[in-house]
């Protein structure tokens, strides 16, 4: 059993989210310019009671009511108060301010003698700032705002830096803010609170903190401006719409069908920074959820400081960051004085890892968080969460993240133990579904103990998919202080039912080394940090596929939370029911060295998935560095069982396989299961200094080994392709299918199917040939085939070799040979009145005097095919030739050709004798 920090670390990360306001609160010194006068120019009446303001009259155009200022600003303690009992059906006031100084607000703004719920506008290019003691209670939605103008959908502006002319105002709906180029900040100021943490356990004790800034449920609270800083304050909108966003020079679009949200308009191109520090907050829980949407040229959270949205019924509105250049969320490195987390969620329910909060279970769904940013950086058990805890829920949100770089550092030191996390997490209740984690960069790193997540904490659920795609690469490695490693991770808890969520990567190079992993498990029965003993988890793993161009794997350790091995695996925990996952990978080059692991394994009651790999380049090679329980670690790609069900299979091809210094390729089950089949084809298979593909049973069945190499089959250095059956279990089969077969006699490498009690399994070869290894009954110090049992019947090796036939391509030769020395002619006799007449292309001339005319050809005309007989043929005295007589003259024949005319010749000569071969008759 083992004591596990996940759920603490969890816990506590939720429950800073959920205890979003504070106790405490105190002054700040007032500003030197603390009052609210009108600039003349609205018809804008004040009246003055110590530092209370009470703000009159104005002019009102329909539903709208303009209100203009040289300065405003509301001392500590005091208030400004936009009285509506002259103007009753007003819905919305635009104040300005137009006098050139900053707003300092630390008392109440608030509108009093209204018909309707009044929103309420303003507008200060310079800056506002909102001290410790700023309140709001209006009927409406609040827009702060630093833009010069506000623009309305007729043309007209309200401008506060052109306030020379009287203002031309408007009844029609406002559309727009427009944004100067040097357009002032806003502050939310409030009171720091000082925590005291618990370095040991890794959790502050939290306080709760009153809102700064709030509005009343279901409407807007935007802040716009050149730059927005909250330092030690809260804001809130339940249910409602909270606006963050740091432009300038740029329109931004309102939209009032929708509670004054803020759409970005395409010539908005200039971005300030939105800062939160010092345990501040920005959330919109509600019974329903709300919405936060924040756009700006970067986003800063430290300290502790979160942005979050809780849903208890509804449908959650979700969490929208947009920034061109940079999103940090900064945990703290000091847990003394500061909490421990800083992050953005969204959720459903009212329980929170191990704390309950009152109330019936919760339903609903949880909002979605989405991030676009250029680079996204998380340190220090920073978290992007999204989460559920009630019943029936239907899913979390979905994380979706665009950025080109995403850093994803947890702690270097003693003085954190979370894992820095994006995830989605189921962690109580029934029925629940989770989102899906979508991360696409150009480059990921997930460093010193940081994940990637889905996983079910509690209750009964289905886990999300985990997408990754990293363009360029994915880079996971390291561990925190208390040996949580870096990983992708998809995960059934102890104490958990239901379906692990799914892991697919897609990138072009990935790095797996010093501990990072990729894992899909059902997580086996564990003791938790009080010390009470939790059951293993019951359900399904998900798959993992990975396609990527190069992958490395290396260098695994063993995880200070589950207490296994890292690698890329999927697995069910010791203790666990259920099922495992199958691992899908397809590369380039797959390189796995240093001891690095891809296994798929069951120590629990359910089955092991199979391993299937699609590479073009595989290279399995060497053993660990690092000493794991006082021994090195071979390199592996391994389906293994040690329970009665069965292990998985491996399943490989590729162009070459490559195997060396101790590595190993190997299906087992060390129980009483089957084990699963190993079956690679390659056009080369090279196995040196000692490297294995092998499979065992121990009391099941399989474990085959089927191995198809198109060309060379290469064993060096006391390298072996092996089955071993232990106990009663009848050895596997081997079967090699392979152009050649090579290996060294003096080298000791072996084709062996043994077993002991049982039967050895039966071997059989095919190939071109066998060079360097023999048959034997035992296996001996040389090059060996061996098929044997201790104890039991020995298996057969039948070796199956390929013979070229050789009628094929050959030249069909004629069944009768020829004398040459009949093929010699004897020579011709000095009385025959031998000649030699060349008679040229056109034929021989009428006289000795005239050429030839080409005009008078000559052709054979004869058929020659008439000529060629088949059949045997003898050596015969030919008849005796006519005398030669000259032509006399020519004709045409019927086909146009020109023949030589002559008389038959009178005389008959005796002919020499001949070697003319002549059918017999």
């Amino acid at each position: 059993m083992r004591i596990t920090y996940k759920e603490l670390n969890l816990c506590f990360q939720l429950l800073l989210t959920a205890l979003t306001t504070g106790f405490f609160t105190s002054g700040i010194s007032s500003p030197a310019l603390a009052q609210v006068i009108s600039d003349g120019t609205t018809n804008t009446s004040v009246s003055i009671n110590g530092n209370d303001f009470r703000i009159f009259n104005g002019i009102d155009k329909g539903n709208n009511l303009f209100h203009s200022f040289s300065n405003f600003s509301v001392p500590t303690g005091g208030s400004a108060t936009f009285d509506l009992t002259n103007t009753l059906n007003i819905t919305t006031i635009f104040s300005r301010v137009t006098g050139g100084n900053v707003s300092n607000i630390d008392g109440l703004i608030r509108t009093l003698n209204s018909n309707n719920p009044v929103s309420l506008f303003l507008m200060n290019p310079n800056g506002i700032v909102f001290g410790p003691n700023a309140s709001l209670n209006i009927g409406g939605s609040f827009v702060g705002t630093t833009a010069s103008s506000i623009k309305f959908a007729d043309g007209t502006e309200f401008s506060a830096t052109n306030s020379a002319a009287p203002p031309l105002l408007t009844m029609s709906v406002p559309v727009g803010l427009q944004m100067g180029s040097n357009a002032g900040a806003i502050q939310v100021q409030g009171q720091p609170v000082q925590v005291q943490g618990s370095p040991g356990l890794g959790f502050g004790l939290f306080f709760l903190r009153l809102p700064t800034l709030s509005v009343i449920p279901n409407q807007t609270l935007a802040l716009v401006g050149g730059q927005i800083d909250i330092d030690s304050a809260s804001i809130s909108a339940p249910d409602g719409h909270i606006e963050l966003w740091a432009l300038q020079n740029g329109e931004i679009a309102l939209d009032k069908e929708t509670g004054w949200q803020l759409t970005s308009k395409p010539n908005t191109v200039n971005g300030g920074t939105i800062t939160l520090q010092q345990t501040s907050f920005v959330t919109a829980d509600g019974s329903n959820g709300g919405a936060i949407n924040i756009w700006g040229r970067g986003l800063s959270l430290q300290d502790g400081s979160n942005i979050g949205a809780t849903t208890f019924a509804g449908q959650g509105k979700g969490i929208t960051v947009h920034t061109t250049e940079f999103i940090d969320l900064l945990g703290t490195t000091d847990l003394v004085n500061q909490p421990l987390f800083a992050g953005i969620s969204t959720s459903v329910g009212n329980s929170l890892g191990l704390l309950v909060l009152p109330g019936p279970p919760a339903t609903g769904q949880a909002g979605n968080i989405t991030i676009e940013t250029g680079r996204l950086k998380m340190t220090n058990g920073a978290w992007l969460v999204s989460s559920t805890s009630g019943n029936n829920s239907r899913r979390t949100g979905n994380i979706t993240i665009h950025a080109t770089d995403v850093d994803l550092l947890g702690y270097e030191t003693l003085l954190g133990s979370s894992a820095t996390t994006i995830a989605n997490l189921l962690l109580s209740g029934s029925n629940n579904q989770s989102g899906q984690v979508t991360v696409d960069a150009q480059r990921i790193h997930l460093f010193n103990g940081s994940r990637i997540s889905s996983s079910v904490l509690g209750g009964n659920g289905t886990g999300g998919e985990v997408s990754i795609r990293a363009t360029d690469s994915l880079d996971i490695q390291g561990a925190n202080p208390v040996g949580i490693f870096s990983a992708v991770l998809a995960s059934l808890e102890s104490g958990t039912t239901g379906q692990g969520g799914n892991i697919s990567i897609d990138t072009g190079n990935l790095i797996l080394s010093n501990g990072g992993g990729i894992t899909s498990e059902v997580v086996g029965s564990q003791v938790n940090f009080l010390g009470l003993f939790i059951p293993g988890a019951n359900g399904t793993a998900g798959d993992i596929e990975i396609r990527a161009k190069d992958i490395q794997v290396s260098e695994p350790m063993i995880d200070g939370y589950s207490q296994t091995i890292t690698g890329i695996k999927a697995s069910l925990g010791n203790g666990s029911v259920g099922n495992g996952g199958n691992l899908n990978l397809t590369a380039d080059n797959l390189r796995v060295f240093n001891g690095g692991q891809i296994t798929s394994s069951s120590l629990g009651q359910g089955s092991a998935g199979s391993v299937n790999l699609q590479v073009k380049n595989l290279d399995v090679q060497g053993t660990s560095q690092n000493l794991i329980n006082g021994s090195s670690l071979k390199s592996a790609i391994a389906a293994s069982s040690t329970t009665s069900f069965a292990a998985g299979s491996v399943n490989i091809t590729s162009d070459a396989v490559r195997v060396r210094d101790n590595a190993e390729i190997t299906v087992s089950n060390t129980g009483s299961g089957d084990a699963g089949n190993l079956n690679i084809t390659a056009n080369n298979i090279f196995l040196d200094n000692g490297a294995n593909l092998r499979s065992e049973v121990n009391g099941g069945g399989q474990g085959d080994i089927h191995l198809n190499a198109n060309d060379v089959l290469l064993l060096r250095h006391g390298s072996n392709i092996i089955t071993n059956a232990l106990g009663t279990s009848t050895g596997g089969n081997i079967n090699i299918n392979a152009g050649s077969i090579v290996a060294v006699p003096k080298e000791n490498s072996d084709i062996s199917a043994n077993a002991v009690l049982g039967s050895g399994g039966n071997i059989q070869i095919t190939t071109g040939g066998i060079f360097g290894l023999q048959f034997q009954d035992q296996l001996t110090p040389n090059s060996d085939i061996t098929a044997s049992s201790q104890f039991g019947l020995s298996g057969t090796v039948q070796v199956n070799t390929i013979v070229v036939n050789p009628n094929s391509g050959l030249i069909e030769l004629p069944a009768n040979v020829t004398d040459p020395s009949q093929k010699i002619a004897s020579g011709c006799s000095a009385n025959t009145g031998s000649s030699f007449v060349a008679t040229g292309r056109g034929g021989v001339p009428q006289n000795p005097t005239q050429e030839v005319r080409s005009d008078r050809p000559w052709s054979d005309t004869r058929d020659i095919s008439t000529y060629h007989k088949t059949g045997n043929v003898t050596a015969q005295i030919p008849t005796t030739p006519q005398v030669l007589v000259q032509a006399t003259s020519w004709h045409r024949n019927a086909f146009g050709k020109i023949e030589l005319v002559t008389d038959k010749s009178p005389n008959q000569v005796q002919p020499s004798l001949t070697c003319a071969g002549l059918p017999k008759s």
